[in-house]
């Protein structure tokens, strides 16, 4: 019985997160478009999101369960999707904000819940075939700054 029961609950969990990563797609879709378009040709625009997972950055002393932070480079639109993934992202499933960018850029994306990206790289053209931009969405454990980088590069044609 004890088996059953657990069981019931772990389904229930994976559900409810791929729910929750659906919602949270939507939320993203609207900065990360932005930040996009806000690319013009012959131009590259980029952000980093970090996260780390049961310990800090390498460079911060305080101890903590989670931590994230963003770069901007100072650019408003990215500032824009930053302020959304501060507030909405995970930093224990770091690879659920790569779906939900994958899914924003291209909508008939469906991702099988039972996926789980560790580390890679992705590029996908946004845009028309007169104007947009070739965007890369990568996902790598950094080693030197520590947790994983979640990185969006939006070159401009």
């Amino acid at each position: 019985m004890k088996i059953c029961f657990g069981v019931v609950i772990l389904l229930t969990a994976s559900m409810m997160t791929q729910v929750v990563a659906a919602e949270q797609s939507s939320g993203l879709c609207g900065p990360l478009r932005t930040f996009i378009g806000a690319v013009k040709p012959d131009e590259t625009k980029s952000f980093v999101f970090r996260t780390s997972w049961g310990a800090n950055f390498n460079n911060e002393s305080e101890a903590v369960l989670s931590a994230s932070r963003c770069e901007t480079n100072g650019e408003p639109a990215a500032n824009e999707v930053c302020l959304y993934l501060m507030k909405h992202a995970s930093a224990e499933f770091s690879s659920i904000v790569v779906e939900q960018a994958i899914s924003c850029l291209l909508p008939t994306t469906q991702f099988d819940g039972k996926l789980s990206i560790e580390s890679g790289s992705f590029s996908i053209t946004y845009g028309t075939e007169d104007s947009g931009a070739l965007v890369n969405i990568s996902l790598n454990e950094d080693r030197k700054v520590g947790g994983m980088a979640f990185t969006v590069t939006a070159d401009g044609y």
